[in-house]
């Protein structure tokens, strides 16, 4: 579980913990609005495979989990949001925060609880794509996963769930 350093009482991010949360976690650019247009990841499009990026990050990232795990958990959500992708006429490597919370708003309808969302569809495109903007070998200096926390919808209650996992909750701050 990833813990935040995030002083909430800081007063530095507005809004619910949620959203200072998220926003702690996106470093600088906060919203599509905030990226300069050149660093957009609809303009590499002819750069970039999913498949291939896909492919890396599992070689690399989820070598250590087992083989069940790979493609019953994070491999079904690859193939869920490809699926997603193909019929929305969208890069799956290159999505921006509107598409995935659509497709995760699909997601929650099919699933009984947030926290199963949050396991087996949620946290394998997030860690995708931070993975992804962590290595230079990919245009990827925002993630649009997390900017989708912001438009309040079903990825922000997904977000939701990763604050109550944790074991320092933050309690002070008064949601909106």
């Amino acid at each position: 579980m990833i813990e935040t350093n995030y002083d909430y009482d800081s007063g530095y991010h507005e809004g619910s913990i949620v959203e200072q949360d998220a926003l702690a976690f996106l470093g600088v650019f906060k919203n599509l609005e905030d990226v300069p247009a050149r660093y957009y990841l609809e303009n590499h499009t002819s750069e970039l495979t999913s498949e291939d990026a896909w492919n890396e990050y599992d070689a690399q990232e989820l070598a250590d989990l087992s083989a069940h795990t790979r493609r019953y958990v994070y491999g079904k959500a690859y193939r869920e949001w490809q699926e997603y992708c193909d019929e929305h006429d969208v890069h799956p490597a290159l999505a921006d925060p509107q598409d995935i919370e659509e497709h995760l708003s699909e997601q929650r309808d099919e699933m009984e609880k947030l926290k199963t969302v949050h396991d087996a569809r949620f946290r394998p495109l997030f860690r995708w794509y931070r993975w992804m903007q962590y290595h230079a070998d990919y245009p990827h200096r925002y993630n649009p996963v997390v900017m989708a926390v912001l438009l309040r919808g079903a990825v922000h209650d997904i977000w939701q769930t990763r604050l109550f996992d944790r074991t320092n909750v933050p309690e002070t701050q008064e949601e909106n």
